[in-house]
């Protein structure tokens, strides 16, 4: 189960920016995109326990939760795509507004989890 006090994957040489060399600066945001690959595959363990259990509520449970299994897929495609683009273009700038992008998306995705669990009951799927 995702620990959801944890704070996110970290970053070295001092945000990027603090690296010396544009080597260490790639070696840095490889390292926070492999930070972000984690978190979000301890996400995605927890997050198909709620589709199975999406899955198994009555019509009526499951039409209030559509909307907030939508925004969750929708989310973690998207951190997909965005860490794959991060390392693949390995940018030594903005590295910052990219990494806030990110860890606002998987904010959202605490916080639609969050609204799974009133509605489903944290009892309902390693809660």
């Amino acid at each position: 189960m995702v620990n959801m006090d944890y704070p996110g994957p970290g970053w070295g040489c001092s945000a990027v920016e603090g690296c010396m060399s544009d080597e260490a600066k790639r070696l840095a945001v490889r390292g926070y995109c492999r930070g972000v690959e984690g978190e979000l595959t301890a996400w995605k363990a927890t997050l198909y326990d709620v589709m199975v259990g999406f899955m198994d509520l009555k019509d009526s449970d499951r039409g209030k939760l559509l909307d907030t299994v939508t925004e969750i897929k929708a989310l973690v495609r998207d951190i997909e795509a965005k860490t794959a683009q991060l390392e693949s273009e390995c940018p030594l700038e903005g590295v910052q507004a990219a990494s806030k992008d990110l860890e606002d998306k998987i904010g959202l995705v605490r916080v639609h989890y969050t609204k799974a669990l009133e509605v489903m009951g944290a009892g309902s799927f390693g809660g």
